[in-house]
């Protein structure tokens, strides 16, 4: 019930449309009731030649023209028909409508929720399965407003409005008829939360299914260059066919949901009918009446049925539901204060203090880091592999917080800032270029999303990129695969720093930016990068002897703290890890 009371929650922007969609349903269910009236008129009134009682007052159908008679009972029939299909449409497209715009809302909410987790939230959760869930769990909501509002509204106006005619009509008949619907809401009880049971299930294996199709095909190069597609085929129909076999499970349970609901329906069917023709014989019911009554019955039957089957239904959407909000729940987002103002950097000084920081925090990766460098210096960040390099910039950028300390640009708290503004002054070249399946263009103006031609240019010539560029099909128009795959990995790493040059911000973090670059290009690249840092506090996470000698400060990280920090000529001096790290590089020294 919380699940429900959330997504209707998403039903109060459309509460107009709503209550029109109710009064059509009356409508549609009034008008239902009036369908077998002109049958029951042609064989009673007509054939039959009784008299019409019609609200105290009786009509002689023997005064009327039977030529008269027959055009105002198909006339009637017609009508009845054609304003219960014409009220039908209107509220299926009302209510599609509707259900579509909810489905919309729930998706951008949780898309928008989605984008906000933190870094380590993403790490953890299989992108396929959160793609499951944006595109395929969210249409539970327009799920349970069609087939469970609406149906259970429509089915029940319909019950009660039959439930009363037949009343009136012969009660012992009525009574036979509704006998069977305890034993319907058995059937119900016993077998629908199995369905929304498998259901879940059902969702899961297909999310797993979603998530190594994306995890195979996100390392399609390795997997081919180490020949392993045979391998992850065999993986893929295994999953594949454990969500098949979920699916055939469930459909099965529902073809037999169903053909049990349809075997209590008819014997209640044969059961009226039973009675009814006896009835007619011993005269205390018309055969109208009794065409009536049968079929009123089927269509008694009808949303009886629906509400069984709805009750399935509802099950299985709740189940999908659930696996929205349950992700919604989840709030793993770097916290933005509620006070928090807009980042300045006047200066551009970045400072540490006492920083503490662990992804697990019983087991931190960085302890007590602390450091000061002014605005427009070069830091460089130096450490084998898994010291802590990136994480410390990741904290810069606030993609975590540190468990103890504070961090400051220029006196300001970053936790006191808001996220927007503190990601708007930094620029970013990240070790793995990431690149977008648009054009060269965007790609390079993402950061400056209105930027000029002339810009875009003005950056990729720095980036020395404006060459290769230009040489592609269509230019900065041409259109990037996927991560850029129609490009090499130096070409992307130019892109990237196109990207960043063209973003002008007052604080710059480069991830190894020349990893990719031959010794040539690496030297032209050097050139715009030493321009781009004039004035600009830069964080470079450093391997290369070449972006070492140019920082102001090097900070060596090893076993969780700050060993050293210097300028390269200090450190070298010391002879202590820095100088070990310079000498294995430089092959003086073994590893």
């Amino acid at each position: 019930m919380p699940v429900f009371l959330r997504l209707l929650a998403y039903l109060r922007p459309y509460r107009l449309t709503f209550v029109l969609c109710l009064g059509l349903v009356g409508m549609i269910s009034a008008m239902e009731l009036l369908k077998p009236w002109p049958l029951k008129l042609a064989v009673d009134q007509i054939i039959g030649r009784a008299p019409l009682d019609l609200w105290g007052f009786t009509l002689d159908p023997a005064t009327i023209a039977i030529t008269v008679q027959l055009a105002s009972v198909v006339g009637l029939l017609l009508a009845v028909h054609f304003l219960v299909g014409f009220a039908q449409l209107l509220n299926n497209y009302l209510t599609i409508r509707m259900g579509q715009n909810m489905v919309q809302d729930l998706r951008c909410d949780l898309f928008q929720h989605l984008q906000r987790q933190s870094l380590l939230f993403h790490q953890k959760w299989p992108t396929g399965d959160l793609i499951y869930r944006i595109m395929g769990d969210t249409y539970a909501v327009q799920t349970l407003l069609m087939n469970g509002v609406f149906t259970s509204l429509t089915s029940s106006a319909m019950l009660v409005g039959m439930f009363i005619v037949c009343l009136r009509m012969d009660v012992e008949l009525t009574i036979y008829a509704v006998c069977i619907i305890p034993f319907l809401f058995l059937a119900i009880s016993r077998v629908s939360r199995r369905i929304g049971d498998l259901t879940t299930e059902t969702h899961m294996k297909e999310s797993q299914v979603y998530s190594t199709v994306e995890r195979i095909f996100s390392s399609i190069t390795l997997i081919q260059a180490f020949a392993r597609e045979d391998d992850e085929k065999r993986r893929f129909v295994a999953e594949s066919q454990h969500s098949f076999d979920r699916k055939l499970s469930l459909y099965s349970l529902q073809t037999v949901y169903g053909w049990l609901i349809g075997g209590i329906t008819a014997t209640g069917t044969a059961l009226v009918l039973y009675i009814g023709v006896s009835h007619v014989l011993d005269g205390t019911l018309t055969t109208g009446e009794l065409l009536i009554f049968i079929s009123y019955l089927a269509t008694l039957y009808t949303p009886l049925s629906n509400l069984s089957t709805t009750v399935a239904s509802i099950r299985a959407s709740l189940a999908q539901a659930k696996r929205v909000i349950d992700v919604m729940a989840m709030d793993q987002s770097v916290r933005e204060d509620p006070g928090a103002t807009s980042l300045a950097v006047p200066a551009g000084q970045v400072r540490f203090d006492d920083v503490t920081f662990g992804y697990d925090p019983a087991k931190p990766v960085l302890a007590d880091v602390a450091f000061s460098c002014p605005g427009g210096s070069t830091v460089a960040v130096v450490g084998q592999t898994g010291a802590g390099k990136t994480s410390l910039i990741s904290l810069l950028l606030r993609f975590y917080d540190p468990q103890k300390g504070t961090i400051t640009i220029d006196g300001q708290d970053l936790r006191k800032v808001t996220l927007k503004s503190l990601r708007e002054k930094i620029a970013i070249v990240l070790q793995e270029t990431q690149l977008f399946p648009m054009s060269v263009h965007e790609n390079i103006a993402y950061g400056k999303r209105k930027a000029s031609r002339e810009e875009v240019v003005r950056a990729a010539t720095l980036a020395n990129a404006h060459d290769f560029i230009t040489a592609l099909p269509e230019g900065y128009d041409t259109q990037l695969g996927e991560r850029g795959a129609n490009l090499s990995g130096g070409q992307r790493q130019r892109l990237a720093i196109a990207r960043a040059l063209l973003k002008d911000a007052p604080l710059l973090i480069l991830d190894e930016p020349t990893s990719a670059l031959d010794g040539e290009t690496e030297a032209l690249i050097m050139q715009g990068l030493e321009r781009l840092m004039v004035n600009r506090t830069t964080f470079i996470i450093a391997h290369r002897l070449s972006m070492m000698r140019r920082a102001d400060l090097i900070l060596v990280i090893k076993d969780k703290h700050i060993v050293e920090m210097g300028t390269f000529d200090e450190l070298m001096q010391q002879g202590g890890e820095f100088a070990r790290l310079h000498g294995i590089q430089m092959g003086t020294i073994q590893a």
